[in-house]
């Protein structure tokens, strides 16, 4: 499944092509938080490593995760 979402982040910005969608909220939990519960490396994975930046670059991602769980860091990287 990786391999597939870094396939298509390498011709698109988001999931679901040049616009930030219901698609990115999703999935971002899965490829950040949910890694505090199962290891997982990115580092193969740059489309991937660069998407997530964009993602917490967002205002309202950064609101989102100070109103939501403001000790949290985001694992981004």
């Amino acid at each position: 499944m990786l391999a597939l979402i870094e396939a298509r982040l390498a011709h698109s910005d988001y999931l679901a092509g040049e616009d930030f969608t219901a698609a990115d909220i999703m999935s971002v939990f899965s490829l950040t938080t949910m890694r505090e519960f199962y290891s997982l490396d990115l580092a193969p994975y740059p489309n991937i490593l660069a998407y997530l930046q964009r993602i917490g670059a967002r205002p309202a991602y950064q609101r989102a995760m100070k109103k939501g769980d403001p000790d949290l860091v985001p694992m981004l990287t």
